[in-house]
């Protein structure tokens, strides 16, 4: 437990939870106030929340924690990334078809990066040779994609049906900051990141994904520097305006995402966009800045495909998405 008072600015309290094991944290603390006991928020391994300095000479406090403990009594179970949960299949819900295929499983490779705070892997199908051209998908939380929303599995299908494609896996740290309209990160990514890795492998077209946050790095990218992609995958987007997500106006980057977001809303550039497919909960945050947006791009003629899924905003939902949104942006890209 940590607790400090910056200057005569406000008292901060922290709690180290890097694995995320609690899945709520609220003060229990004495502070002279008769207010709501403040929800501390978790980022970067730690839960904390900012308080106004008390007008007291000494604070007694401790933290409230929630623990998510599963479902004893049902077997299906799935790894959020921030932790497991119990799955319940309600009627009407229907895995991809896709899942149910045997394919040949590809091969990834860890590449150097030469960009601080970035990861990177290169996943390739099996019997590509390094020098046959093949479209790269370009994934933002690449490694959570190919094991909790399968991606490469889905890649190896398609690869199947005679569509090889290889798959930059790209991993960011702190990603709250590099995906969140950062133009040093768009820089890295299209003057670098990608070069370096068709310099690797033969590549034509190059599709960028993304979910949350990484979708709105992808969008960004490809505004920054238009032509970078032949289409792009955005998946419950955090494309932020205060109109729809005032709930989010604490984010670090609120001004920087939600100017962005105003860049594609208004200004004419947005007609020189490639073809775009979106997919969103329906029932997420996201799901009305996403509607906003495609609102937008058709509004200025681009070609956009816009899916909602009766689910949330995590991975399952951008798995089940997947098919055909990816595979009629490669199509139309070849």
């Amino acid at each position: 437990m940590q607790a400090e008072v910056r200057g005569d600015g406000p008292l901060e309290f922290r709690l180290p939870d890097p694995d995320r094991v609690y899945s709520r944290v609220r003060l229990d603390a004495g502070l002279g106030t008769a207010g709501v006991r403040p929800e501390l928020a978790w980022a970067d391994g730690v839960w904390s929340v900012e308080v106004a300095l008390p007008p007291l000479h000494r604070v007694e406090y401790g933290f409230e924690v929630t623990q998510t403990v599963l479902d004893p009594g049902n077997p299906a179970r799935i790894d959020t990334g921030f932790g497991d949960r119990s799955v319940l299949e309600l009627p009407g819900y229907r895995p991809p078809a896709w899942l149910g295929r045997e394919v040949a499983a590809g091969t990834t490779t860890a590449l150097a990066s030469g960009v601080d705070g970035v990861t990177a892997a290169l996943w390739s199908p099996q019997d590509l040779p390094d020098d046959v051209e093949a479209p790269l998908v370009v994934v933002h939380d690449g490694p959570d994609y190919a094991e909790r929303g399968l991606l490469t599995r889905y890649l190896t299908v398609l690869a199947a049906d005679r569509l090889p494609v290889r798959a930059l896996l790209l991993t960011a740290h702190p990603r709250e900051l590099l995906y969140a309209a950062s133009d040093e990160y768009a820089e890295a990514l299209v003057t670098h990141l990608i070069p370096s890795t068709k310099q690797r492998r033969a590549t034509s077209a190059s599709i960028a994904v993304g979910a949350s946050l990484g979708a709105l790095a992808a969008l960004h990218a490809q505004w920054r520097y238009p032509g970078t992609f032949a289409g792009l995958l955005l998946q419950s987007g955090s494309f932020f305006t205060p109109e729809t997500d005032p709930q989010e106006s604490g984010f670090a980057r609120w001004g920087e995402v939600t100017g962005f977001v105003a860049e594609v809303l208004t200004e004419s550039a947005a007609a020189a966009l490639p073809p775009v497919a979106i997919t969103c909960g329906a029932h997420e945050e996201n799901a009305l800045n996403n509607r906003l947006l495609v609102h937008r791009l058709r509004e200025v003629g681009i070609t956009v495909s816009h899916t909602e899924l009766a689910d949330l905003h995590n991975f399952t939902c951008w798995r089940d998405a997947l098919d055909p949104a990816l595979r009629e942006l490669l199509a139309a890209a070849a």
